[in-house]
């Protein structure tokens, strides 16, 4: 038995080195992109509706909702939507009205019956809003904020070339006071960001990331509008999927955005992280390949087996080093967003709590979502629970 641990801990070992290289590579390569200034835009710059649904007020959603407003870009008109009159989310855009008076803003209220993905009811009315010239759709969630050529970095990139279909954006957790908020920043980070910089360099992308996508619009049409992905708890995934099977490519855009990670305590992290976990393992399997990417789990595995030798122990040493270089160097030269050497110490810890969660995902097909239950079925779509 031991023999066997000693082995698997030991391949462990050797993925997670190899991974941990690759991911610095690629992330190097991806900074010298992101880095570059934006690409020339078309003559005739399309025409952008930038859609943000919205659900409840949080702490930053002011700023959120202003660091687009400040886009530096002409032809845009901003849809912001809410489920009722009953969110006050909807203050919010609109006591911005004033000071951004030459901002092209609309709210809608209400959402489209029959969706069980409650976002996708709202973004259907919201498209039914946009101009009938709206070349481009940007979705973004509410959580998200952007630099200031966002917009041109997106759009140049999208059309450069008439067979990309859809743009969508890595992107960075912002943390602040909590330990959730500070764990959860850094499984973005350090976890989520590396694996999509190295999986878009090794393979085309058939999938979006939901943080922000921008589609033109005659992709969207293709696959019949936002309703194809109306009850799918995986929206995202699917609706990038659908348009790389209609014949459009997906690129990885250079723009970084930042997502606000709000989370109060462990268990809002824990359960944020385990819906995150079961939607990969029903909408792409090949992620249960990760577990072999979980360095100090495997380290630690491999001193057991080992009946704690001390050339056990270099193991180790050498599986936290690599994964702290990696790590800071995501976080510091590529996503730009530096963390306290205390979070960054939190990072081994971080990823056992992750280990964990990989293997609570491998039961149950619940989810929490928006302080409701759902059912995750065959193929991603999703049921919600009384």
């Amino acid at each position: 038995m031991m023999k066997l641990l000693v082995l698997i801990s030991t391949a462990g070992i050797l993925c997670s080195t190899v991974y941990y290289l690759a991911a610095i590579v690629a992330g190097l390569l991806f900074a010298r992109r992101a880095n570059s200034a934006p690409q020339p835009l078309p003559k005739i710059p399309p025409r952008v509706a930038i859609m943000k649904p919205l659900r409840g007020v949080s702490e930053h959603l002011r700023e959120n909702i202003i660091s687009f407003l400040e886009i530096a870009y002409a032809r845009v008109e901003f849809i912001f939507g809410v489920a009722s009159y009953e969110d006050r989310a909807i203050d919010v855009p609109v006591s911005l009205r004033a000071p951004y008076q030459f901002a092209n803003m609309t709210v809608t209220v209400g959402d489209v019956p029959g969706c069980s993905n409650r976002k996708i009811a709202k973004l259907i009315k919201m498209a039914e809003r946009a101009s009938d010239k709206t070349d481009i759709f940007v979705l973004s969630d509410a959580d998200i904020s952007v630099e200031p050529d966002h917009l041109k970095r997106v759009v140049s990139e999208l059309t450069a070339n008439d067979k990309i279909g859809l743009v969508t954006c890595i992107y960075r957790g912002q943390a602040y006071d909590s330990f959730a908020s500070r764990m959860e920043a850094l499984a973005i980070n350090t976890d989520f960001a590396p694996q999509v910089i190295l999986a878009e360099a090794l393979e085309p992308m058939h999938y979006a990331l939901g943080a922000t996508m921008a589609v033109k619009r005659e992709a969207l049409e293709a696959i019949g509008g936002f309703r194809a992905v109306k009850d799918f708890l995986a929206d995202d995934f699917h609706l990038g999927a659908k348009i790389s099977e209609a014949g459009y490519k997906i690129e990885l855009s250079s723009s970084i955005v930042t997502v606000a990670c709000e989370d109060h305590d462990f268990l809002d992290f824990w359960n944020h992280q385990l819906r995150w976990a079961r939607t990969y393992r029903h909408v792409r399997p090949l992620s249960l390949a990760t577990i072999f990417i979980h360095g100090p789990f495997w380290a630690l595995l491999f001193i057991i087996a080992n009946r704690f030798s001390l050339h056990s122990f270099d193991a180790l040493a050498m599986i936290l080093g690599l994964r702290l270089s990696m790590a800071t160097l995501m976080i510091g030269k590529v996503l730009k967003r530096p963390q306290p050497l205390s979070d960054v110490l939190l990072i081994p810890f971080k990823d056992l709590v992750m280990t964990a969660i990989y293997f609570a995902s491998l039961t149950g097909k619940t989810v929490k979502w928006g302080g409701r239950r759902f059912l995750l079925m065959a193929g991603g779509v999703m049921r919600e629970l009384a």
